[in-house]
C-alpha cells in the first residue's frame, strides 16, 4: 500500500517559543501538516539557549524540524493584521503568550474564535487557564517542583532532585500534540473550532499516574529510591571495571535466578533472597553481593554475557555513545538533513511507527525569518508590499 501523509492538507500556526508548544506542532508537521513557525522579530528565544553550531542553537534545532518560519511584529498593527491572514488559512493555533499579552495584541480566544470560527486555538502555559496561579510565568523546574516529580526523584538518603532534561515542556509538547488531533477529529464532525489548553503542571502531574495512583488508592507516599525500585530488587546500576555501569532489573523469581546462575549461584542457596519480598527487603545486602561481578568485569562484556541469558539490562549511556548506539540507529531516532546554510545536521527522529503513513523529517530547523517572503506571496501580497513591510520591519 502506497504511504501517504495522515495530516496533508492541515495547516498549523505555531506561535509558541521555548520548548513545550514548538515540540507539539514539530510532531505535527512529522505527519504532513503544513506547520508556519511564527516568530518575534528578534526570534524564539529558544534560539539563544546552550551550546549550538554555526548561529544555530541545539534546543531550537531539537523541536524545530518540519515547519516553514516567518518573523513579525505583533506589536506593529501590519503585524497583528499579517497574523490574522495566517490564522484566516490554518486549522491550528498553537501559542504560549501570557494572558497580558494575549490581552495587549487582541488574540485573547474570544477574540480569536469570533475572526476565526474554524480555528482550533490551543494556548501552552505553565500553570494553566484556572486556579491561583494561572497567568503566572513558569519554566519546567518549577513544574517538577510542584508536582512532586522533584520530591520523589534522587538518593534515598539524599535531596529532592529534578530531572536532568526539561520533562514537563517535552510532556507539555506530547498532549498539546494530542489536543490538537482530538480537536481535529471533533472538527470533522462538527465543523468549528475550539479553544484548549495545555500546561507543564498538568502534563508532569498526569505523567506521574503510576505513582500518584498510589497515593491516591492507598495513601502511599513514595520515597526517594535512586536507581533502585520501591518494589523489586535487584533493580539498580551496578559500576563496572572500566567506570561504566549497567542497569540490571530482575523483578521475579525466573529473572533472578537467571541472574544468579551468572553471576554466583550460590545466592539461589541464601534465605534472604529466596522470594521477591525478601529480596526487596534486603536489597542492600543483595546489591553488595552482586556488586563485586559488576565491578571485576567492563561494562559492554557485561551487557553481552546478561543479555545471552535474556536478562533484563541496559549500559548507562551518555548521548555521545546513546546516539550512535545500533538500538537508537535501527529505530531512525536519529535523522540525517541537509540544511541550506549549514550543511549536514542531525536531528531526533520520529519514536511513532505507522505502516501506512509513517512520519517524515524533511526539513530542517528553519533560519529566523527563512521562509517569510514566500509566506507573505502565498497570502497574495505583492512584491512592493513585501518590500514595503520589510522596510519597515513589520516582518523579517
Amino acid at each position: 500500500m502506497a504511504q501517504t501523509k495522515a495530516l496533508l492538507g492541515t495547516r498549523v500556526i505555531d506561535a509558541a517559543t521555548m520548548v513545550a508548544g514548538p515540540l507539539g506542532a514539530s510532531i505535527l508537521a512529522d505527519f504532513g501538516a503544513d506547520v508556519v513557525k511564527v516568530e518575534p522579530i528578534t526570534g524564539d528565544e529558544s534560539r539563544t539557549f546552550g551550546p549550538g553550531r554555526d548561529g544555530m542553537s541545539g534546543v531550537y534545532s531539537g523541536v524545530n524540524r518540519n515547519k516553514r518560519a516567518i518573523a513579525l511584529d505583533l506589536r506593529a498593527e501590519d503585524g497583528r493584521e499579517l497574523f490574522h491572514e495566517l490564522c484566516a488559512g490554518a486549522d491550528v493555533l498553537i501559542e504560549n503568550m501570557l494572558p497580558g499579552v494575549r490581552e495587549r495584541f487582541g488574540l485573547t480566544p474570544e477574540a480569536l474564535r469570533k475572526r476565526h470560527p474554524h480555528l482550533i486555538c490551543l494556548n501552552v502555559s505553565g500553570y494553566g487557564e484556572s486556579g491561583p496561579l494561572a497567568g503566572r510565568p513558569a519554566m519546567d523546574p518549577v513544574a517538577q517542583a510542584l508536582t512532586g516529580f522533584m520530591h520523589a526523584t534522587g538518593d534515598e538518603d539524599g535531596a529532592a532532585t529534578k530531572a536532568g532534561p526539561p520533562i514537563a515542556d517535552s510532556a507539555a509538547g506530547y498532549l498539546i500534540a494530542i489536543a490538537a488531533l482530538v480537536a481535529l477529529l471533533a472538527k470533522q464532525r462538527t465543523g468549528t473550532g475550539q479553544d484548549g489548553s495545555v500546561s507543564l503542571v498538568g502534563s508532569l502531574f498526569h505523567l506521574q499516574t503510576p505513582w500518584l495512583g498510589q497515593f491516591l488508592l492507598a495513601d502511599h507516599m513514595p520515597s526517594r529510591v535512586g536507581n533502585a525500585s520501591a518494589f523489586y530488587a535487584p533493580y539498580n546500576a551496578y559500576p563496572t571495571r572500566d567506570g561504566g555501569s549497567v542497569h540490571v532489573v530482575a523483578f521475579n523469581d525466573r529473572h533472578f535466578t537467571r541472574l544468579a546462575q551468572v553471576v554466583d549461584k550460590r545466592l539461589l542457596d541464601d534465605e534472604r533472597f529466596a522470594e521477591a519480598a525478601s529480596r526487596l527487603a534486603h536489597r542492600a545486602e543483595l546489591d553488595a553481593a552482586l556488586a563485586p561481578w559488576f565491578a571485576d568485569r567492563d561494562r559492554d562484556d557485561v551487557v553481552t554475557l546478561l543479555s545471552e541469558q535474556n536478562i533484563i539490562c541496559a549500559p548507562v549511556l551518555a548521548y555521545d555513545e546513546a546516539v550512535a548506539h545500533p538500538q537508537i540507529r535501527a529505530l531512525d531516532l536519529v535523522v540525517d538533513i541537509e540544511h541550506d546554510t549549514l550543511g549536514p545536521l542531525q536531528v531526533p527522529g520520529i519514536p511513532i511507527k505507522l505502516s501506512h503513513t509513517p512520519g517524515r523529517v524533511e526539513r530542517p530547523p528553519t533560519s529566523l525569518g527563512e521562509h517569510t517572503t514566500e509566506l507573505l506571496a502565498e497570502l497574495g501580497h505583492d512584491n512592493q508590499d513585501i518590500a514595503r513591510l520589510l522596510a519597515a520591519r513589520v516582518v523579517r
